[in-house]
Formats: structure tokens, sequence, C-alpha cells
């Protein structure tokens, strides 16, 4: 009784290993480690068509064959099988004229099987060589267009990811985009700069960042939590862009209804980032996190702040970090209404006011990390 030379449980790995491939390299690791030896041959290519031409990509053998070189479709045998879409089994090659003899003269083979990857607009090929003249087994033909087949499942996976990667990647550098953007415009209409934005983002990550490696909230502040929080610091502001003119930018004090009017820019921003939401159809992390540092970065610790009036906790652990950003921001930089105050002050007062205005917890790893935001400032000064 016959014993099958090719174990089936060898091909399930194989095929399971491609599958699980995430780039063209590892599906060619995974052939060159494995066809050979399961089909008992002598060498193994594997063949990319690069437009008009055969880059023979890997190679397993007895003997080197042409690894890294590149052949005109029209002088390569897998080029003829990958232009007519054809399986190709040739016992001897020295008897068919589509073998370039003068190219193979000098190796070990004598005959071969060619199979293309993929049956339509074929991407690739696999060549399978014997260093004798040899007619391979129907058995060990299915057996390679099998693994061909699988191949060519496991190479268009691999280009599904990788051109979703891209998209995620553009549609990302998008929203950053638009996120500047929509608080620039703000940003614009007020006294604050761009710098503002770019230095209360700096802020908000570095202090993040120390909280968590202080232990500090460590269980809020996980990586992908600390990216969201630098990437929506921009829109905290975003609500003055529905605040009137005269308020907004007033030299001046304000009066106390200018300032009622002024506070509604936290709410404004909260329906404007929500808004966004419902037309998405769906909260994203993203936009959650945005609209809680726009409605909540006025919050105080003592429950005295605006909107809402939340206490302690309550407020969102990225409107309490926000707080202390854009406070001292507001603080160390000039504007028309006030001079610039110094850094050593403006960390006096936000340390003064810890447990009334500020988280305390939140306030005792500021003080630590203060030279880091006198850093940020100095790294992104506003220009006259």
């Amino acid at each position: 009784m016959n014993q099958n030379p090719f174990p089936a449980d060898g091909v399930d790995d194989l095929i399971l290993q491609m599958s699980m491939a995430r780039g063209i390299d590892e599906i060619m690791t995974v052939l060159r480690q494995s066809v050979r030896e399961l089909i008992d041959a002598d060498g193994v290519s594997f063949v990319l068509r690069e437009n008009d031409k055969c880059y023979y990509a890997d190679e397993d053998a007895i003997a080197p064959l042409w690894k890294g070189q590149r052949f005109p479709l029209e002088s390569c045998i897998s080029g003829w099988a990958m232009k007519h879409a054809e399986l190709v089994v040739i016992e001897d090659i020295y008897q068919d004229d589509r073998i370039p003899h003068a190219v193979y003269r000098d190796t070990f083979v004598k005959s071969l099987i060619v199979v293309p990857v993929r049956n339509e607009d074929p991407v690739g090929a696999i060549e399978a060589y014997w260093a004798r003249a040899w007619l391979p087994s129907e058995e060990a033909v299915r057996l390679l267009q099998r693994i061909a087949n699988s191949a060519a499942v496991a190479m268009t996976n691999v280009h599904l990811i990788n051109s979703l990667a891209a998209a995620k990647e553009e549609a990302a550098r998008a929203r950053d985009a638009l996120i500047l953007a929509m608080a620039s415009l703000a940003e614009t209409r007020d006294h604050e700069t761009g710098n503002h934005i770019r230095r209360t983002q700096h802020y908000v990550r570095a202090l993040a960042e120390a909280l968590k490696e202080q232990g500090v909230y460590a269980e809020e502040l996980t990586d992908e939590a600390i990216d969201l929080l630098y990437k929506s610091a921009p829109l905290h502001d975003i609500g003055k862009v529905g605040i009137p003119d005269s308020i907004l930018l007033k030299p001046g004090k304000l009066d106390p209804q200018e300032y009622e009017v002024m506070k509604s820019h936290a709410e404004l921003g909260r329906a404007a980032i929500a808004t966004a939401e419902r037309y998405m159809g769906s909260a994203t992390p993203f936009l959650s996190v945005a609209r809680e540092i726009a409605h909540t970065h006025h919050e105080k610790w003592n429950g005295t702040g605006y909107p809402r009036g939340l206490r302690g906790e309550d407020i969102p652990i990225g409107g309490r970090i926000m707080a202390i950003a854009d406070a001292y921001d507001a603080l160390v930089s000039e504007r028309i209404y006030k001079p610039a105050m110094s850094h050593e002050e403006a960390v006096d007062i936000i340390v003064r006011d810890a447990g009334t205005h500020f988280d305390p917890g939140l306030v005792a790893v500021f003080a630590r990390i203060a030279p880091r935001f006198e850093e940020i400032h100095r790294q992104f000064t506003d220009q006259e």
C-alpha cells in the first residue's frame, strides 16, 4: 500500500502560515521553508510580475539559480505562464521551445512545473524544478496549484491590509489637519495665537505622561488615552467661534453680563462637537474626548467652575489636565489686555490654587515637571 508522499498536515500548516502573513516577504519565507520539501523538488522559485519583467524574488534550491534577477516576460517561462495564465509542466526543458535554453544550460534544472499565482491576471508564479528529466505526478501538480491559490489569497489579503492601513493613515492625517484648521479658526477670532494651540497640546501630553509615569490616574492614562488627549486638545476653545466679537475682542475687563456670554463658549464647544458626532452616526473615542475637554476645562476642583459646576473627580481627567495647561499658558503669555507673567509666578499661582481651582494630585505632578512647561513655552514662543 503506497503512502501519500505529500503529508496533509504539512500542506495545511503551510496554508495556515501564509494566511497569517502580513507582508509579501513573509509569504515568500513560508514558501521557501516548506514547498520544496512538500513536493520533493530539487528547487523552487517564487517569481513576481513587475510590469513587463519577471522578478525572481526568492528561491530554495540545491544550487543557486536566479534569485534577485529580472528577465523580460517573453524570455522567461514564468513570463509565458503569467501572460497566458496557464500551468506549465515540462518533462525535458531542452525539448520545449518556450524555454530559454541558454539561461538554463549552466543550472541543474532538467524538468519543471510553473504555476501562476492567481488565475486571472496572474501577479506571480511558483516554479518547481528537478535535476532529472522527469514528469511530475498529477498529485504534485495539484498540490502546487493548491499552494499557488493559497499564495494568491494571502497576497490579496496583504494588499487589502496595506490599503486599509494607508487609508487609515490618510484619514488620520486629514482628521489632524481638520482639527488644527477648526482650532485655528477659533484662535484667529481671539487674542490667542496658533502657538497657543501647539503649546497647550504639548503641555497636556507632558503632564499626562508624567502622571502615568508617577502612578497618578495611571489606569485612565493609557498610551492611547494620552494620544487622544494630545490630538483633541486643540479643540478646547472651539466654542469661541460662537462668541460675538464685541466680547471676544474686548481689550478691557468684561462686565458681568459679558462674562456670562463668554462662559457660554464651553457649552457651545460641547454642542458643536456633539453635532459632528450626530452627523457621523456614532461617537468616536476622539470626538468624545474632544467634547469632554471643550465642555469641562473651565470646571474647578471645588465646584465653582462652569458650565456645570462639577466637583472633584466628577470632572473628566481631560478637562482637569487642560485646566492646568490652559491656565499656565494664559498666565505666561502676553495679551492685549495684560502683560506676560514670569514662569515662577505662574507656577506659584497654580500651586496655590491646588484643591480649589485645580486637582491637587495633578498640581503636585505639574510642580515637579514645571521646567518642562517653561521649555515648551520657550520652544513655541509667539512671534511679533
